[in-house]
């Protein structure tokens, strides 16, 4: 009989278990779709050298980075795609677009606490230099 409740218990486990990763790499599989049409669409926006262009809300890029699940998105970004996609510019395009990464998170190999930092004082900075 105790052996019974054991191999129950180590079936249940197993189900639950089972669940729980695939639930997790259907998850991976939306976001990588999603990070490849954010690349796609922002492509001007969040692409290596030439000037940063912003992103409009109601534009493609947008659109898609409102769809999107941009934390999801940033984790995925690999030394790869980094040849080609600024991370700090996908970072800025995700928060002209009204939907930032969380503080915390990493984009690629790089970490958002920085950018925000950065990004904060650049601002004020151009705000401090039209108020004199």
């Amino acid at each position: 009989m105790m052996g019974i409740k054991v191999m129950l218990h180590a079936v249940i486990f197993s189900l639950v278990f089972s669940m729980l990763v695939k639930h997790q790499v259907w998850g991976e599989y939306d976001c990588y779709r999603e990070k490849v049409a954010v690349m796609l669409k922002c492509n001007n926006s969040i692409k290596k050298g030439g000037p940063y262009v912003r992103p409009r809300p109601g534009d493609k890029c947008c659109t898609t980075v409102q769809a999107s699940d941009t934390a999801c998105i940033c984790r995925l970004l690999t030394t790869d795609d980094e040849e080609t996609v600024e991370p700090k510019r996908l970072v800025k395009a995700a928060y002209h677009c009204g939907k930032p990464v969380p503080v915390g998170s990493k984009c690629g190999s790089k970490s958002i606490i920085l950018f925000t930092f950065l990004y904060k004082m650049l601002v004020l900075s151009k705000h401090h230099d039209r108020s004199f």
